[in-house]
């Protein structure tokens, strides 16, 4: 008899043992399956932040050219810039919206220590291929890498309601920003007796 609860209690304890040991297994397989659930979404999610960033830094506006297209003496009506830029380092196509511009001007003698800023600002959106008039809004829609083109900045804008009015002697800055991307900024003088078609990153 006691041979036989003997008997018994091995077979209990081999019992108890197997089922704690399948559960450690499932257990295991469990936190290793979740590990590398967290390791994949670890690197999906940098992968991706890496390519975003690689897209942010590569939209980079270069300018080659800033010229004066038209020069007004009495008011900025007829204040135009030329530009001509590509995007060298793009990955992709950039929205011509998605490229903005602004024209910052000091119009004023120090009063008081405050100056009168002048603004005048925009979109890339009347940009157009070199073959174009370059102050067209139906040209193109987006901007493509490695692509040159052409704009006319108009000191008027936005809907004739600028304030950036170019003057001689005036030192001004332009700057362009690509929506989530890279911003560039030129400082230009308007020297005496500017005539259109003069350089002004000389």
């Amino acid at each position: 008899m006691e041979a036989r609860l003997y008997q018994d209690e091995k077979a209990e304890f081999a019992l108890s043992s197997m089922v704690t040991m399948i559960m450690i297994l499932l257990f295991s397989s469990i936190v290793a399956g979740m590990t590398l659930m967290m390791i994949e979404q670890a690197f999906m999610e940098s992968r991706s932040q890496s390519i975003e960033q690689s897209e942010t830094l590569n939209s980079i506006p270069l300018v080659l050219t800033l010229e004066m297209d038209s020069y007004d003496s009495t008011g900025n009506t007829n204040d135009r810039i030329y530009i001509v830029f590509k995007f060298p380092y793009a990955s992709t196509n950039i929205l011509d919206t998605n490229v903005k511009w602004a024209l910052i001007c000091d119009n004023g003698e120090p009063a008081q220590h405050q100056h009168n800023v002048g603004l005048s600002e925009g979109d890339f959106d009347f940009a157009t291929l070199l073959t174009g008039n370059g102050l067209d809004q139906n040209a193109l829609n987006e901007f493509e890498p490695h692509t040159y083109y052409h704009m006319i900045i108009r000191g008027s804008s936005p809907n004739g309601n600028g304030e950036c009015d170019l003057e001689e002697g005036l030192e001004a800055t332009l700057v362009i920003a690509v929506e989530n991307g890279r911003t560039t900024e030129i400082d230009f003088l308007i020297h005496e007796g500017i005539e259109a078609g003069e350089d002004l990153m000389s």
